[in-house]
């Protein structure tokens, strides 16, 4: 009887320990779920704007406070604001969360790696392409937003086919800046004159300066002799990619992979397929035999790949030829085995074509200092090439049709970012008097870190105050005195701009660049302040005076607010606060101020 009453006991003690343990994880819980629940997601890979921190995260009924701490503010803010970047590579940073309980009991640190994206010191978009079947050269267009285009060299060509290819004729090119230095361009050697399967291989080519190309050919059935290769009909399409892993003989790494559709006429290859190689050393011919990369079970030509740091896959575009539209694939890596394997690729994606016309000619680019993509083909029944954008390559919305015509019509091309010193030097090889380049500066220096330069996190862009009166021209001023009833144009630059936003008198907002203002009396007197943000995310702002010679209603000056004021009150994009911001000792952000051993940042 004692024995089973000790027992019982023991049973009650154990009971009365786990209902406890039972308790205390309901107790804990909540916490650690906060704790599990910081997360930035991908964006922080490739950081291009600041983030949005939360100070407290509410789960299981309880609010949990958090801080945040950076491992270098010179770059990252305690506050998630980007105060500077490095100039074309990017920076990690650590951005530690601090989750608090309730009772400040106890706290859990999560640790974020931030990558902030480097400012690119690009100003331009240069397109590369051939024009037409019976005209297969290559051919230039300078564009400031990228997808509105000027053929340059007065609309010749700027690489005569017949110096450089077999066939003398030159399709496709795709052109690739490299780490290296150096710009690799590959086309498809080819005349259409002679029927679409007459290609037998590619053109190689490489420049410093996009002007003066060193080039070679790979002919296949030459380099391919007794192999299945040297049968080929197709060799279409060839593009270039950057393959950092790829070890070279010397111990550096990186190299141009190079991959394309093959077609034979001996069943071996029954419908085009992309394979690849990597280039040799000086871009004078490919290594090794063709190694298999993709094919979706049918014919499939046009590949594009890019890498998007966000996600950290490659995105590998294409035509699906015979069945139309584009669709794409994406992998975590090029290759496998040592550059001896193609990846594993994912299941096809949906058709990404904003357009029910028949498209060839995909082609992905980024634009300038921003996370969007821009997915272009060439709508080629129809005369124009279609524009669509997208953040993360997944989905696409349509931005416009550029039409071509006149010294203008590019077929399957490239297109890609440029600096105001080659576009420079670009008009001054290859004339082009109706195009007028947009120079985005390059942010002021800020500081220095591992020897490099460390810049702002944007550049702003000088807005020049147009105005119109009536039906007199645009005049450059800031200061107008008009009649009671007339109108007035507001029309600044950069004509190309992204964001405006007005402010005025009697309640006058506008988010458009040009404005007109009709029948001006004096209740309209007073300054119209402009606010533009470009590209790089940095605001400007200008202040238009106008002035209504109006008895009923004089105009009494009142000061203005300064431009000064003006960018403070934009603070959230110029990192300027009104208010005074508190932290701890240790960097922590506090919610309000403290009662001592604090430290205040304005």
């Amino acid at each position: 009887m004692e024995k089973n009453l000790g027992w019982t006991k023991k049973s009650i003690i154990t009971s009365a320990f786990f209902a406890y343990l039972a308790q205390a994880q309901v107790d804990v819980a909540p916490f650690w779920r906060a704790v599990d629940s910081v997360s930035l997601g991908n964006i922080v890979n490739d950081l291009y704007t600041d983030l949005t921190l939360p100070d407290t995260i509410k789960l299981g009924g309880e609010t949990f406070p958090i801080t945040w701490v950076s491992s270098d503010t010179l770059f990252l803010g305690h506050d998630g604001h980007i105060n500077g970047r490095f100039v074309g590579e990017n920076k990690e940073v650590t951005l530690t969360a601090t989750v608090h309980d309730n009772l400040k009991q106890k706290k859990q640190d999560v640790a974020n790696k931030v990558s902030i994206h480097g400012f690119e010191p690009y100003s331009n978009y240069l397109f590369a392409y051939f024009p037409a079947n019976n005209d297969e050269n290559i051919y230039y267009a300078l564009s400031n937003d990228g997808y509105n285009f000027t053929a340059m060299n007065n609309g010749k060509r700027v690489v005569a086919a017949d110096t450089v290819s077999i066939k003398k004729g030159l399709r496709d090119p795709h052109v690739l800046r490299a780490p290296d230095g150096w710009f690799y361009m590959v086309n498809t050697d080819m005349k259409s004159a002679e029927g679409w399967s007459s290609n037998r291989g590619m053109v190689l080519m490489r420049s410093r300066d996009l002007i003066n190309w060193k080039h070679a050919t790979v002919h296949f059935p030459d380099k391919y002799k007794g192999k299945n290769f040297a049968n080929v009909t197709r060799v279409w399409a060839p593009e270039t990619i950057w393959d950092e892993n790829y070890e070279n003989k010397d111990g550096s790494k990186g190299r141009p992979l190079v991959y394309y559709s093959l077609l034979t006429d001996d069943g071996s290859i029954p419908y085009d397929q992309v394979f690849f190689n990597y280039a040799n050393e000086d871009f004078t011919d490919l290594e090794g035999d063709p190694i298999h990369f993709f094919d979706r079970g049918k014919s499939t030509i046009d590949m594009d790949i890019v890498y998007n740091p966000v996600d950290k896959y490659y995105h590998a575009f294409y035509k699906n030829e015979g069945d139309g539209g584009i669709c794409k694939v994406k992998a975590q890596s090029l290759t496998t085995a040592n550059g001896t394997k193609a990846p594993t690729w994912t299941k096809q994606s949906k058709a990404l074509q904003q357009t029910t016309e028949a498209v060839e000619g995909a082609g992905v680019f980024k634009l300038i200092n921003q996370n969007s993509w821009m997915l272009m083909y060439d709508c080629y029944m129809n005369g124009h090439y279609q524009f669509t954008s997208s953040s993360d390559l997944e989905t696409f919305k349509f931005v416009q049709d550029t039409k071509t015509s006149g010294a203008f019509t590019p077929r399957h091309g490239t297109i890609l970012p440029i600096t105001a010193q080659e576009t420079a030097s670009l008009m001054k090889a290859f004339p082009t008097p109706d195009f007028e380049p947009r120079v985005i500066d390059i942010p002021d220096s800020i500081g220095v870190c591992d020897g490099k330069k460390v810049v702002g996190p944007c550049s702003a862009t000088k807005i020049i105050p147009y105005v119109k009166v009536d039906d007199g021209g645009w005049n450059e001023t800031t200061d107008l005195r008009v009649a009671k009833g007339a109108t007035v144009q507001l029309g600044p630059h950069p004509w190309d701009g992204k964001i405006w936003s007005w402010d005025g008198p009697d309640g006058f907002k506008s988010t458009t660049r040009e404005n007109t203002l009709k029948n001006l009396d004096g209740t309209k007197s007073g300054y119209y302040t402009v606010t533009y943000t470009n590209e790089t995310g940095c605001k400007s702002i200008a202040k238009i005076k106008i002035v209504v010679d109006d008895p009923d209603h004089p105009y009494v000056e009142q000061p203005p607010v300064s431009i000064d004021r003006a960018m403070r009150e934009n603070r959230k994009d110029l990192r300027v606060n009104r208010n005074p911001v508190y932290f701890d000792l240790l960097g922590n952000r506090l919610k309000g101020k403290p009662r001592n051993g604090m430290f205040v940042v304005r």
